[in-house]
C-alpha cells in the first residue's frame, strides 16, 4: 500500500510539472502570436531604415538608384502619396505572386512588398500601369487606399510622386474604384495598354466611387494603386493617377556602378531570425523559479523544514521521545529523531542553495536570450544558440529535482503532517 501511494505521489507530480509547462508553453506562444501581430503591422511602415534607400537627386539633376539596387536589383521606382502612409519602393518580381510576401530586403514577410505588375514594362514605359499592395488595418503599406471612398479624403489628398531610375513623375488622383480581383477593366494590363486609355477612363467614369472630369487629353499615363478591400474576399479598391513628368533631366537609364565595398544586404541583425524554442527553455526556467500551481507549496517547504527541525530537536533536548516510528524502521526514537533532524537541516540548507540557483540560471537565460536574439526580425523555430539555451534549461530542471526534493529519514507519523509541503521521496 505504501509503495502504491508513493508511486501516485511521484505520478502526480509528474502529472502536475507537465501541466505547468504546457500551460507556459500556451502562455508564451499566446503571448507571442499578440506581440508578433503587434510587430507585423509596425513593420510594415515604411520606417527610417527603408528610407535611406530613397533615391535622391543628384549633382547633375538626375536621381541616384545605386543604394536601392544594390540592396535589390527588382527595384523599379518608388512611390509616394502626400500626407498618407504611401511612401514605398516599388519591386517587380516575375510574377505578382514572387513579392506578395517578401519584403524588399528579400526577407519572407506577411506584408509583403509594394510591387509593379509583372505585366509592365519596368521602365514604366506602359500607358497603363498597376502597382499592388497590402491592405494594413493599421494604415501601413496601402491601408489608407480605402480612405479615398470618402469624398473629403480624396480631395484633400491628391497629389504625389512616382519615381524611376529614367524620369520622375508627378501623381494626381483622379478616381477611386470599388471593384473584384477579377475585373478586366482594370487588371487585364496587357489587353488595357493595347485598347489605349480612353476606354480605361470611359469604364471609371461610369463606375467609379469618386472621379475628378479632368483635361485627359493630355493625359498619356495612368499608374494605378490597387488594394484589397477588407469587407469582402476578392474585394478590390483602386485608385487612379494620371502621371505627368516633371522637368528632371535623368542621367542616361539610371544605371550606376555598384561600390561593393558598401553593398547593404538587408536587415543588419546578424540572424536570419529569432528562434521560438530558446523563448520557450526561458520561460521553462522562469517556471522553475515560479512554478504556476505550486509556488506556495514549493517555497513553505523551507519554513515548514527548519520549524519541524526545531520541534524535533526540542524534543531531543527535552528527553521526550514519545513517537510513533515508520514501519519498518528499526533504530529506538532516540536515533531516529537525531536521524530526522540532522537530514531536516541539510535540506534546509539545500532548499537555500536550490533557491539562489534557480534565480541565477534564469537570469543567466534571460541575459542570453536578449543578447542573442532580435525579436524584431521574423519567428523561426530555432538557431545556433537553441543548444545552449536547452543546456541552461535541463540544469534549472536538474537543480529543482535535486534541490526541492527531500530525501532523508521520513518524518515520524504522528507529526507527518507534511504532505503538502516537503516532498518525501526516498
Amino acid at each position: 500500500m505504501e509503495k502504491l501511494r508513493t508511486a501516485a505521489r511521484i505520478a502526480d507530480r509528474i502529472l502536475g510539472l507537465l501541466t505547468g509547462i504546457l500551460a507556459a508553453i500556451l502562455l508564451i506562444y499566446s503571448a507571442y502570436v499578440l506581440y508578433d501581430n503587434f510587430r507585423i503591422g509596425e513593420n510594415a511602415f515604411s520606417s527610417r531604415e527603408l528610407q535611406q534607400y530613397k533615391p535622391v537627386v543628384t549633382e547633375d539633376d538626375g536621381l541616384d538608384f545605386s543604394k536601392i539596387r544594390m540592396m535589390n536589383p527588382d527595384a523599379v521606382g518608388w512611390v509616394s502619396i502626400y500626407e498618407t502612409n504611401i511612401n514605398y519602393p516599388i519591386a517587380q518580381g516575375r510574377d505578382d505572386l514572387e513579392y506578395i510576401n517578401k519584403d524588399i530586403f528579400g526577407n519572407s514577410s506577411l506584408t509583403g512588398s509594394i510591387y509593379l505588375s509583372s505585366e509592365n514594362n519596368g521602365q514604366f514605359l506602359d500607358s497603363y500601369n498597376i502597382i499592388y499592395g497590402h491592405h494594413m488595418d493599421n494604415g501601413a503599406m496601402f491601408g489608407d487606399i480605402d480612405k479615398y471612398e470618402d469624398e473629403e479624403f480624396f480631395m484633400s489628398h491628391r497629389k504625389g510622386e512616382l519615381l524611376t531610375p529614367d524620369q520622375v513623375y508627378d501623381l494626381t488622383v483622379f478616381a477611386c474604384l470599388k471593384t473584384d480581383a477579377y475585373s478586366s477593366e482594370v487588371y487585364a494590363v496587357s489587353n488595357l495598354n493595347n485598347k489605349g486609355l480612353d476606354s480605361i477612363i470611359e469604364y471609371l467614369r461610369e463606375h467609379s466611387d469618386q472621379f475628378i472630369e479632368s483635361d485627359f487629353s493630355k493625359t498619356k499615363k495612368i499608374v494605378a494603386l490597387s488594394t484589397c478591400a477588407s469587407q469582402t474576399t476578392n474585394g478590390r479598391v483602386v485608385i487612379f493617377c494620371n502621371a505627368e513628368p516633371t522637368t528632371a533631366i535623368i542621367h542616361g537609364n539610371g544605371t550606376v556602378v555598384a561600390d561593393t565595398e558598401n553593398v547593404v544586404t538587408g536587415h543588419n541583425t546578424g540572424n536570419s531570425g529569432w528562434a521560438v524554442l530558446n523563448l520557450v527553455c526561458v520561460g521553462i526556467s522562469l517556471f522553475t523559479v515560479i512554478p504556476v500551481f505550486s509556488i506556495r507549496k514549493k517555497y513553505r517547504q523551507l519554513g515548514y523544514s527548519r520549524k519541524k527541525r526545531k520541534s524535533f530537536s526540542g524534543m531531543l533536548d527535552d528527553k521526550q521521545y514519545d513517537i510513533v516510528l515508520p514501519r519498518g524502521v528499526r533504530e529506538t526514537e532516540k536515533d531516529y529523531l537525531e536521524r530526522v533532524v540532522d537530514d531536516l537541516g541539510r535540506f534546509v540548507r539545500k532548499l537555500g542553495i536550490g533557491i539562489i540557483a534557480e534565480i541565477i540560471i534564469f537570469i543567466f537565460a534571460l541575459i542570453v536570450f536578449i543578447l542573442t536574439e532580435d525579436m524584431s526580425t521574423p519567428m523561426i523555430i530555432s538557431d545556433r544558440y537553441t543548444g545552449l539555451m536547452v543546456g541552461i534549461t535541463i540544469i534549472g530542471l536538474i537543480t529543482d529535482f535535486i534541490f526541492f526534493r527531500y530525501r532523508g529519514a521520513r518524518l515520524p507519523e504522528e507529526t507527518d503532517d507534511s504532505s503538502d509541503e516537503v516532498s518525501t521521496e526516498q
